[in-house]
Parts: structure tokens; C-alpha cells; sequence
């Protein structure tokens, strides 16, 4: 199977498992060791305001909501954000995207200098080698490709469907059976 890197897994309703029920995730690694990628549509704090603490930080020119990234580290810290720069040790994944883990960018950020536009998540999602091509087949993801405007401008409640459309899947349409001839 080709590298899945910057495309999204759109989890299918027939997914039985309460970490990805309806999200979008955008894969940033995939190879033959496994695979890496973030939820982008499920928020887990509204405020990033209780955490700078942790971050030694008392005053933010900024806020945004933080996100569950994924059930993998959920202490660990990633910031998806355009346009890309490898300034922050950045990982490419789609065209003009890049992920980071970089606190030095969170500081930026914070400060209210940093990226055009950005989504900060606690925790990843992984795959050990071939678990993901293993869930390709039971059916549980849909494939589609990267879209930016749905990951930083589209309300978050509505991204799943909307990541599904770009594939031409209604999912008010969508069966969870299959048939037989």
C-alpha cells in the first residue's frame, strides 16, 4: 500500500472503537513501521488558558481550544499549522501543512507571533506496522485527501461529514451492511 502521509482517515460508522467514533484524523507519517496522525475534529478543552502553567507561561495574547489528538501520550503536545516552516523542526505532511511538537512554536504562538493558522492537540494516534492496512480492509476508515480549509476553517462539528463529501460519501446515506449475492 502507498504512504497514506498527508491524506485523512475518516473513521466509518461501522468503527467500534470510542477513540475514533466519527473523527477525521490527518495521517502525518505512514510507512511499512506504522502510522502517525491527529484528530482533528474532536476538541477536548475549550481553553488552552488552564494549561500555560505547564507550559511556565502566566499571560497568552492568545487562546484556542485544545484538541484530542489521540488516545497514544495523551501528555504530548502537537501543533498542526500552515503555511509550513521547518524553522520549528517540523514534520511536512501535506502541501503547505506541518505538524510539530515544538514548544518553541507554542511559545510563539502564546506570544501571538508564530503561523498564519494553527490547531494545538494533546496525544496521537499510532499504528504498529500493518495495523492500519489491517483496518483499511474491515472497512472501519475512508480515505480522502487533505484539505485545509476543513482542518483550520471549517466548524469542528461539521469536518467529519465534510471530509467524507470531498470522497462523495453521504453518511446520512451511508449502510453499516453489506450485502450478498
Amino acid at each position: 500500500m502507498k504512504s497514506l502521509t498527508g491524506n485523512f482517515l475518516i473513521a466509518s460508522p461501522v468503527l467500534d472503537d470510542p477513540n475514533f467514533d466519527h473523527t477525521v484524523v490527518l495521517m502525518c507519517d505512514h510507512n511499512d513501521e506504522g502510522a502517525f496522525g491527529l484528530v482533528v475534529n474532536r476538541v477536548l478543552m475549550g481553553s488552552l488558558q488552564p494549561l500555560l502553567h505547564n507550559f511556565d507561561v502566566t499571560h497568552s495574547a492568545v487562546d484556542m481550544p485544545v484538541f484530542f489528538g489521540g488516545p497514544v501520550k495523551p501528555e504530548q503536545g502537537y501543533i498542526i499549522y500552515t503555511p509550513f516552516d521547518r524553522k520549528y523542526g517540523s514534520l511536512k505532511v501535506a502541501a503547505n501543512i506541518g505538524v510539530t511538537a515544538s514548544r518553541e512554536m507554542l511559545l510563539d504562538i502564546l506570544s501571538g507571533g508564530g503561523p498564519e493558522r494553527y490547531l494545538f492537540a494533546l496525544g496521537s494516534a499510532g499504528w504498529s506496522s500493518h495495523q492500519l492496512e489491517d483496518e483499511l480492509l474491515t472497512d472501519s476508515w475512508l480515505i480522502a485527501p487533505c484539505d485545509r480549509d476543513i482542518i483550520f476553517s471549517l466548524k469542528v462539528s461539521e469536518r467529519w461529514r465534510a471530509a467524507a463529501r470531498q470522497i462523495g460519501v453521504d453518511f446520512h446515506r451511508y449502510s453499516e451492511r453489506s450485502g450478498t449475492a
